[in-house]
């Protein structure tokens, strides 16, 4: 989980935590996040980002994990709708979650996304 304010990506780890069989990390500096999941993309099947972070966006975060790993799920969280420009034609992200989320529904994604790695379904 990448995002830039310190409390939100400690709550998304408290809660992404209770999932079993799932190790949160939590970085507020994408750089720092990237130079992670270099290292340990085998390990990784979900990279959830919000679309304000420093010195890039979102999208440019989860094109640049997509690069790492095509087969790691990539979930954007932001304010912005979908449909706004700034997506347009973005092929890095695998699912889309406006702010404010719901614990319960971050869950839920994580788990589905996650399943479909384990179960080879990375369409």
């Amino acid at each position: 989980m990448t995002d830039d304010e310190a409390d939100l990506a400690y709550l998304f780890k408290e809660a992404l935590g209770t999932i079993e069989g799932v190790d949160v990390f939590v970085f507020t500096d994408p750089i720092l996040a990237l130079e992670h999941f270099k290292i340990n993309y085998r390990n990784y099947k979900c990279v959830i980002t919000d679309f304000r972070i420093p010195s890039m966006t979102g999208v440019q975060f989860l094109d640049q994990v997509k690069q790492i790993s095509p087969y790691v799920k990539r979930i954007l969280v932001s304010a912005f709708d979908i449909h706004d420009d700034l997506f347009e034609d973005c092929q890095c992200i695998d699912r889309f979650l406006s702010k404010p989320v719901k614990m319960a529904d971050l869950i839920k994604e994580v788990q589905q996304q996650v399943k479909k790695v384990e179960t080879g379904n990375v369409s």
